[in-house]
């Protein structure tokens, strides 16, 4: 939720609707106002999923569906991207709350059914001139997309790094001598997630410094539920968490490179 809104943020600074970024930047700053966001879906090939198309007032009409949105209940508005029939990239403000041409369809997920993930769908939703916070070249903006996701896994790291604490107290040898192998791989991950953040390699070699921190992600997850055992599985153990929430880092982000990268390494 926190990382969308930050997300929604940096796109409100360089917007330029100033009068709509001074409205609201102060308040989400503050943590007064939250902010969700859907763009997910333009990762997708073929027709766009939300097509956006201009009307007489200035505004944009949406009409289409966006499969992956979080923050439903929580955030006061939501930024959402479409494509226009001139392949441009339009990012308009939407409430948080249905009206008029917009609705919202919950999702049932293993992994956050708290962080209020929906899936919008817009028939001849109408957003006025005020709301639209920016209009840009759609194949620019892939282009960085497809470079920004591809860079490092921290978050994913940060979940192995956490089963390999908890397997690490277990009792017996196994587990133990796993822990210190599995730990000293993540090492060698942290470390080079560090240089690639730095040194901005190719999408390719990112991608598949990816994928192999999703691979120890899911290994790391599975060694702590062999450990454990059956009491693994109990809602209230974080064995099953865990294996879950690394489950969930081989789609968020995901794009074609870094879903290749990922079945190559199956």
């Amino acid at each position: 939720v926190w990382v969308q809104h930050h997300g929604v943020m940096r796109t409100l600074r360089t917007s330029s609707n100033s009068q709509l970024a001074e409205q609201v930047l102060g308040p989400m700053c503050a943590g007064d106002v939250i902010a969700g966001v859907a763009f997910a879906h333009l990762r997708r090939p073929g027709p766009p999923a939300i097509r956006a198309r201009p009307t007489d007032d200035g505004g944009w009409q949406l009409d289409g569906h966006a499969p992956w949105a979080t923050s439903w209940g929580i955030a006061n508005w939501f930024c959402v991207a479409a494509a226009s029939d001139r392949d441009e990239i339009v990012w308009v403000k939407v409430p948080g709350s249905t009206s008029l041409g917009f609705a919202a369809t919950p999702l049932a997920l293993p992994v956050f059914a708290h962080t209020g993930t929906v899936a919008f769908t817009f028939d001849d939703y109408r957003v006025a001139p005020t709301d639209v916070i920016s209009v840009a070249d759609l194949a620019s903006w892939r282009q960085a997309d497809r470079r920004q996701a591809a860079i490092g896994q921290p978050a994913v790291l940060g979940v192995a790094a956490r089963a390999i604490a908890l397997l690490g107290e277990r009792s017996d040898t196994d587990s133990v001598d796993a822990a210190v192998r599995l730990g000293d791989e993540l090492a060698l991950r942290w470390q080079r997630d560090d240089q690639l953040v730095v040194a901005r390699e190719s999408v390719e070699m990112m991608s598949e410094h990816r994928a192999a921190c999703l691979n120890l992600a899911r290994r790391s997850t599975t060694a702590l539920l062999a450990s454990v055992g059956g009491a693994g599985m109990d809602l209230s153990h974080p064995a099953q968490r865990l294996a879950r929430e690394a489950d969930f880092y081989v789609i968020q982000a995901q794009t074609a490179d870094g879903r290749s990268a990922v079945l190559r390494s199956i």
